[in-house]
């Protein structure tokens, strides 16, 4: 009995053996489900958002196509080949009929679901977290005022994160008084943009501000590449919408110190820098530790004094924080805080100067760790306590009353949307993504209905003419380099053509109409298009009077300004422009311009329409016009569900059109209304194209 019990040993060793190794291979398979059970799916760029990076690695470089940098816009279909990596998934795409494999930051991807039992597990584990329902979600935002513009965007990081609260911060600010109080002027410079030679971003820069359009060149407001940035980039980095998204949503994380902020969330921002998983000389401490230990003291979050660290001081030892500067040694400033911007970039040397001097915050500032707290509680006392308490209040200050539009810290416009970035970086790499974390997200009165579009990063916008010139004629008036587009003379009637030359200002800009023109006895137009690097368009017009000229001209109306007059159409207009900067922008050089609606009331405020007549008196003869907007099909100005609606309801023959807003609906001016037309105007509400007025 005993050897027999004896020789059963080793058979059932060998069957516990077996069954754990089964239960291993279980798991791990059950394990390996779970981190690639979207592989294989099918799945999109997030609805609404433009510009995305295509990348040959994690994080790696941009993937290319003819030389160009493929940039993905919402919508854009996608093969999930791997999600292992929770920042960056694998994926296989079209674009331009080529098929590519990368990688796409997983923020901006939504996988589709396609059958039901991946709403069944949506489901069970909705109910087992215990987040608010849906219809507890719908009221909640309602309850905060949430324009239906921002919902969609909040409905998906619920989803994604029911932990999450966010808050609307009603400013009680209109949208068009932001916009003019942020926007760049003389004597007024609140936000720039870097431009490099690898990366000069011309399109981004102000055209306005800081600009020679004769000789094309840009001033630069701080060292020799931070440029004015363009009204357009401004608003675009204003829109709140814009950072509705996981990565960026940080800009409006509530910059309190929280226990659940770690050492390894810092030393994740540090990456790549000369503080990474370092310590300054002489201390035996790191800079993470330094960082921790100021953020408690002053109540900020270190995840905040980290990015904000590295967004002023970049990756390297400098003279700002090694303490070996020429003038200041054994001073540091790791915030740049008094450190103005100039021409001749001195702002390092303005900035220690600040931290050599005065008794506030710890200065001076001798040592590292005397640097980062006097920062951190410079930061805490003056913006976080003085309710801009989130790195975008802290860039467009909408919140501290006592100083509004001013009192912001950053001038980069995009250093919000930067140190966001960084600030999901730390939470994604410490795994604390799913803790609870509090949102303060700014609302507006009388905003756009859709999200502001960011200006293509396409180019040199540079579209005038450096010369033009016909024959040996003399121009009335002499051409310029400058806003004038409109030139005339007179030749004989023995004249039957002339010769017109023109050079653009931007060698990579092109000009079209120029050569032989032959000429008609009487009046000619002939139309100089100038169409820049970027795609932007200015059109010279060249009135050329063969023989004696009949009628009377000085009845006619002259314009000097941004729209197309033709054939008594107005068009050019952008979208929400206001009666009186279109009466400006119209530039009406000899006679008195009066608006009114399509029924023929005075139309002195409000906005510009598709429909609204214009009636411009000279020398009491009075010409009349019509404007067109395209896009805005029922007249009120803006481009919305409604005009989508109009234009479906034309094509299906429920309703019919007609003209000006025919027209307006002709989007792709094809000359006949059709499908193409609804899909444009539906991608413009999706943020995923532009709607082109000129």
């Amino acid at each position: 009995m005993n050897n027999k019990r004896l020789s059963n040993r080793p058979y059932r060793s060998a069957i516990l053996a077996i069954a754990a190794l089964i239960c291993c291979l279980v798991v791990c398979l059950f394990m390996n489900s779970g981190l690639s059970d979207a592989a294989g799916k099918s799945g999109h760029i997030k609805d609404g958002v433009t510009n995305v990076y295509f990348r040959d690695a994690p994080g790696g470089n941009p993937v290319t196509d003819h030389g160009s940098n493929i940039m993905l816009n919402g919508g854009h279909k996608l093969t999930i080949l791997n999600t292992s990596n929770s920042s960056w998934y694998k994926v296989s795409l079209v674009y331009n009929k080529t098929t590519y494999t990368g990688y796409v930051s997983a923020s901006y991807v939504t996988i589709d679901k396609t059958d039901s039992s991946d709403k069944n597990n949506t489901t069970a584990t909705t109910e087992s977290s215990g987040k608010k329902s849906d219809k507890d979600f719908e009221s909640y935002m309602n309850d905060q005022g949430f324009p239906e513009s921002y919902k969609a965007q909040l409905r998906e990081l619920h989803e994604a994160h029911p932990s999450w609260t966010f808050k609307a911060v009603q400013t009680g600010i209109d949208w068009d008084d932001l916009v003019d109080n942020e926007r760049n002027k003389s004597g007024q410079i609140k936000n720039l943009v870097q431009g490099t030679s690898s990366y000069p971003r011309y399109n981004w820069r102000s055209t306005t501000i800081g600009y020679n359009i004769k000789t094309d060149t840009w001033a630069s407001f701080d060292g020799n590449c931070w440029y004015a940035a363009s009204d357009k980039l401004v608003s675009y980095y204003l829109d709140p919408r814009v950072y509705l998204y996981e990565r960026f949503v940080f800009a409006f994380e509530n910059l309190s110190y929280e226990d659940s902020q770690s050492k390894s969330g810092v030393e994740s921002i540090l990456n790549g820098t000369f503080m990474y998983k370092s310590k300054p000389s002489g201390s035996n401490s790191t800079y993470s530790e330094l960082i921790i230990k100021a953020g408690k003291a002053v109540g900020v979050s270190p995840y905040h004094i980290a990015s904000r660290i590295k967004q002023e001081v970049g990756s390297s030892l400098s003279s700002a924080t090694n303490g070996k500067h020429s003038v200041y040694p054994g001073i540091y400033n790791f915030y740049n805080i008094g450190g103005f911007d100039s021409v001749t970039g001195n702002a390092v040397t303005n900035a220690l100067k600040w931290a050599s001097s005065g008794s506030t915050y710890g200065r001076p500032w001798n040592t590292v760790y005397k640097s980062i707290y006097g920062g951190a509680q410079y930061i805490g006392n003056n913006y976080i306590l003085q309710k801009q308490n989130t790195l975008y209040t802290q860039k467009f200050n909408v919140t501290n009353t006592s100083a509004l539009y001013s009192h912001q810290y950053m001038t980069n416009v995009q250093a919000a949307s930067s140190e966001a970035s960084k600030v999901y970086d730390a939470y994604s790499g410490a795994g604390t993504l799913n803790n609870s974390i509090t949102f303060c997200i700014p609302v507006y009165k009388n905003m756009p209905d859709t999200m502001v579009s960011k200006p293509a990063d396409s180019g040199n916008p540079n579209n005038y003419l450096k010369s033009l010139s016909i024959d040996n004629y003399s121009l009335t008036p002499t051409f310029a380099v400058n806003t004038t587009t409109k030139y005339s003379l007179i030749v004989s009637e023995k004249t039957s053509s002339v010769t017109i030359s023109a050079s653009p200002v931007n060698k990579n800009a092109s000009v079209s109409g120029t050569g032989k023109v032959s000429l008609s006895k009487g009046t000619n137009t002939v139309k100089i298009t100038v169409k820049a690097q970027s795609g932007a368009k200015r059109t010279y017009t060249l009135t050329i009077v063969r023989g004696k000229s009949s009628g009377n001209s000085s009845s006619d109306p002259e314009f000097d300004g941004n729209y197309t007059v033709s054939d008594g159409i107005i068009t050019g207009v952008a979208v929400s422009t206001t009666v009186s900067a279109f009466v400006s922008n119209l530039g009406c050089t000899n006679g008195t311009v009066s608006v009114r609606t399509s029924s023929g009331e005075e139309k002195t405020s409000d906005r510009i329409g598709t429909g609204d007549i214009v009636k411009i008196t000279v020398s009491g003869n009075t010409s009349t016009y019509t404007v067109i907007i395209f896009g805005d099909v029922n007249g009120d100005g803006i481009i919305n569900a409604l005009d989508l609606l109009k234009i479906q309801k034309h094509i299906i023959g429920a309703s019919t059109l007609k003209d000006p807003y025919l027209k307006a609906a002709n989007i792709k001016r094809s000359g006949m209304l059709s499908a193409l037309d609804l899909l444009k105007v539906q991608k413009y509400l999706m943020g995923a194209a532009q709607i082109m007025q000129q």
